[in-house]
């Protein structure tokens, strides 16, 4: 298929799961609530594309090119992301799994927006990761080291923070409602500054 029959079938709802859809150039094209689980998009070109909602799930992405592209809301958990190219990428309430998160915090990256909600991320090493604006609505984080990681504005409502070591973390307006957080390590200055139980305690 050629680009124009793709963005054809995708505009009149067809699936395109699982599609050989190599090296094609999406650049600018409408491709938003596209279901393109499981294809082959290796060394696609999606800059400046729309894939608001997208279902790229456990698709090949590796050598894509999504920069400038919205992918708010997009799902590219369990999607090979090798030596794709993500800058200045619109990133709110894309989905990623634990190996992609990893994977992103390992190279550095500041995961803005992003959906982490309900993730198992216990016991994991955490440590520097940039994740704010995010979602992390009931992970668990259990036993996790999260030292000096900034999690400024982020969800962590409901989570399990359980024996988690927050030391270091820059938490600015996270909102901790209802998060356990028996046995967690978490300076008072960190406490001071985040949502716990309907009122905020920041403090310019």
């Amino acid at each position: 298929m050629n680009v124009a029959e793709v963005i054809g079938k995708l505009g009149s709802g067809e699936s395109l799961e699982g599609a050989e859809l190599i090296g094609l150039d999406f650049s600018g094209s409408n491709l938003s609530n596209a279901d393109l689980q499981g294809a082959n998009l290796q060394g696609c070109s999606f800059k400046g594309a729309n894939l608001s909602g997208a279902n790229l799930a456990n698709a090949n992405l590796s050598d894509a090119n999504f920069s400038g592209a919205d992918l708010s809301g997009a799902d590219i958990s369990g999607a090979n992301l090798n030596h794709a190219e993500f800058v200045n990428v619109k990133q709110d309430g894309m989905r990623i799994d634990v190996d992609r998160l990893i994977s992103r915090i390992r190279s550095g990256w500041t995961l803005n927006g992003i959906d982490l909600s309900g993730l198992d991320l216990s016991g994991l090493d955490l440590r520097n990761a940039k994740i704010i604006y995010a979602n992390m609505q009931g992970c668990d984080l259990e036993g996790a080291d999260l030292r000096g990681a900034i999690l400024n504005e982020t969800d962590m409502s409901f989570a399990n923070l359980v024996n988690a070591d927050l030391r270091g973390a820059s938490m600015k307006r996270a909102n901790l409602f209802r998060a356990n957080r028996t046995g967690t390590k978490i300076s008072k200055w960190a406490i001071k500054k985040a949502y716990i139980t309907g009122k905020t305690a920041y403090r310019d």
